[in-house]
């Protein structure tokens, strides 16, 4: 298991000798400088590009999210925010945070946001790989967050596949989950003789469909292998019905 770097910010130098004690008792992480300054958090984060930053939300000069967005992409680092308040855990989710960690917070809790942070690396590095391939070559397997893991879905096993504001929603005939993309960079990266749009919102695997409803409503939509129903934008409807009498024959 490769050791991970961490930098601690935080405006109390108490929180930040707390941490550093904390994190010497967890395997596999090294403190590697730490800072009371927002903005000065930012120079080092460019400049010891360390692999986890444990970062405080409410701090003078700038706040934790106002870091995150002076730094660059390819410098990001997984983030955990330690912080006293609740109120900023929907905000965090929309910047990718690695976890959430409420002070005060037991050991086994600090344990398990380094593993979080270790797991959203991982799942970087996939999507680095995923996106470094030939634009030519179809996806064949997806990375999915799901009970603090993330595992590798081959998309033969994908029934459907929704939009889910920054992250698309994985269904499948076992299980669920969430992979970190956009329903339309992810559908130029599938093979269209498998998939095909049937909403805006929604992707669905052609062999995973099993008929074409209309609800009582009047909006249509589609049954899939796995029991769900996907929604079905009214353009979309002739290239499902021509895909089922296909079927049919």
């Amino acid at each position: 298991m490769a050791e991970l770097r961490a930098l601690l910010v935080d405006d109390e130098p108490l929180a930040i000798r707390r941490l550093s004690r904390s994190l010497e008792r967890v395997a596999g992480i090294e403190v590697v400088g730490a800072t009371t300054s927002a903005r000065q958090a930012v120079a080092l984060i460019d400049s010891e590009h360390p692999d986890m930053v444990f970062l405080d939300i409410s701090m003078p000069g700038l706040s934790g999210f106002e870091v995150l967005e002076r730094i660059s992409p390819q410098e990001h680092p997984a983030v955990v925010f330690v912080t006293a308040y609740d109120s900023h855990a929907v905000q965090a989710f929309d910047v990718a945070a690695a976890d959430y960690l409420m002070k005060p917070y037991a050991q086994d809790r600090l344990e398990e946001a380094v593993g979080r942070g270790r797991l959203w690396l991982e799942a970087r590095a996939a999507r680095a790989t995923t996106e470094g391939a030939s634009a030519g070559t179809p996806l064949e397997s997806l990375w999915v967050h799901r009970h603090n893991e993330f595992v590798r879905v081959p998309v033969g096993e994908v029934s459907w596949i929704e939009a889910h504001g920054d992250y698309v929603k994985i269904h499948g005939a076992r299980q669920t989950g969430l992979a970190r993309a956009t329903l339309t960079s992810l559908e130029r990266r599938l093979d269209r003789a498998d998939f095909m749009r049937v909403h805006r919102s929604a992707i669905c695997r052609k062999a995973a469909v099993v008929s074409l409803r209309r609800k009582p409503s009047g909006a249509v939509c589609v049954l899939l292998d796995n029991g769900d129903e996907a929604p079905v934008g009214r353009a979309f409807v002739p290239g499902l019905r021509a895909l089922l009498r296909r079927v049919a024959r």
